[in-house]
C-alpha cells in the first residue's frame, strides 16, 4: 500500500487570505498541482477606544465638557471634544511647562508626560464636536418645596 500525501498553501496579503488550496497526492499519479481560490478579505474592524487615555481625560470633562462648561466668573472653560489633538497637545505642553497661565491646570498637568498628554489630546479629538460624547454623567437634582 502506497501513502497518500496531503499539502495545504495559505496566502495572505494585508488583512486578507488571498489564496488557499489543498494538493492530495494520487498513490499512482503523483502530486496533482495546487489551485488558488480567492477569498473576500475580512471587513476593517473598527478602532478600539483608548480606555486608559479616557481615564486620564475625566479629571478634564470635570471642567471642560460639552454638556455644560464650567465658567470661571472670568471666562467660559471651552469643550474639548472634537478640538484638533495638535492644538490641544501644545496648549497641555505649555500649561505644564509653565508657558502659559492658568489657575488649576499647571499642578494638574505636572505628573502627566508627552505620551502620556498626547493620548489624551487624541482621545478629546476623537470625540464628537458639541455631542457631549465625553461628557461625565450628571446626578440629577430633585427640587424641594418648603414647608
Amino acid at each position: 500500500m502506497t501513502p497518500t500525501i496531503a499539502a495545504a498553501l495559505v496566502l495572505t496579503i494585508g488583512t486578507g487570505v488571498v489564496a488557499t488550496a489543498t494538493a492530495w497526492a494520487a498513490p499512482v499519479s503523483g502530486v496533482r498541482a495546487a489551485s488558488p481560490v480567492y477569498v473576500e478579505p475580512a471587513a476593517p474592524q473598527a478602532p478600539q477606544p483608548d480606555w486608559q487615555a479616557r481615564d486620564w481625560a475625566m479629571a478634564c470633562m470635570t471642567c471642560h465638557n460639552a454638556s455644560a462648561p464650567v465658567s470661571t466668573g472670568k471666562a467660559t472653560l471651552p469643550a474639548l471634544d472634537g478640538r484638533p489633538a495638535t492644538e490641544l497637545m501644545s496648549t497641555l505642553q505649555a500649561m505644564r511647562d509653565g508657558q502659559r497661565t492658568a489657575t488649576l491646570m499647571p499642578q494638574l498637568l505636572k505628573g502627566y508626560r508627552d505620551d502620556e498628554l498626547r493620548r489624551i489630546a487624541a482621545y478629546f479629538a476623537s470625540q464628537p464636536a458639541g455631542k457631549g460624547a465625553s461628557a461625565s454623567p450628571r446626578t440629577p437634582q430633585t427640587s424641594q418645596t418648603p414647608r
